[in-house]
């Protein structure tokens, strides 16, 4: 089966599942869920890997599709599942997890389209303050990150400081991208004349080649072992 698109009906289902959250409403809905969400979802990542890895120039990995469910264990939101469906292309050589994202996005109630590292080990995040405090490094990355956020990106991380790290003035002229712990691309608006069609799968690989050169950067600089 070839992707054409996610129907608009499946945002409803998602609604619903939002305001119910119970197991009994999901095991009812749930064949709803596959035809709406999971089939076409299947379809597009079996897809896109191919033409990432021409975007990249490196091969993908397998691609992972997150669970529904959420792990309540920890968690102050103890609502057991997601409202929106979740997925991750990773490349060769990288936990799905752990590494770079080729391409990550997630549509239902809430969209994002994201790309890079979003979270780094201590050496990572030691290379990349180092890069961006580098007065010929710096310029360089952040003219990169510039072009994506000139075309609807934003810098992105799961962790940001308030302030800027130590030692490191806050009129400093890449001070921003310094309190991000990381170094991804997200979008969180996908155009209305893609969303519901097959349109949607050339409109990520646009957005993938925007956010390339940094991720590319990010790559080979040795951000993630």
């Amino acid at each position: 089966m070839s992707f054409v698109g996610f129907p608009k009906e499946g945002v409803a289902w998602f609604d619903a599942l939002a305001l119910t959250q119970t197991r009994e409403w999901f095991q009812a809905n749930k064949g709803a869920y596959e035809a709406l969400w999971l089939t076409p979802m299947k379809a597009l990542l079996e897809e896109l890997p191919g033409p990432l890895a021409k975007i990249y120039g490196r091969k993908m990995g397998p691609a992972k599709l997150f669970r529904l469910n959420r792990d309540v264990r920890f968690a102050k939101d103890k609502r057991p599942y997601k409202t929106h469906i979740a997925a991750l292309i990773p490349f060769e050589g990288f936990e799905p997890m752990a590494g770079p994202a080729a391409l990550y996005f997630h549509l239902g109630a809430e969209e994002t389209v994201a790309f890079g590292f979003y979270m780094l080990e201590a050496a990572g995040l030691k290379t990349l303050r180092a890069a961006l405090l580098d007065e010929k490094q710096g310029p360089k990355l952040a003219a990169l990150i510039n072009v994506a956020v000139k075309q609807g990106f934003s810098p992105d991380a799961m962790e940001r400081l308030k302030r800027t790290p130590p030692g490191v003035p806050m009129d400093h002229p890449r001070a921003e991208l310094l309190k991000n712990k990381a170094l991804a691309l997200s979008c969180d608006v996908i155009p209305k004349s893609v969303r519901y069609s097959a349109k949607f799968k050339p409109w990520l690989l646009e957005q993938a080649a925007i956010a390339a050169p940094v991720v590319k950067w990010g790559l080979q600089h040795k951000l993630a072992g």
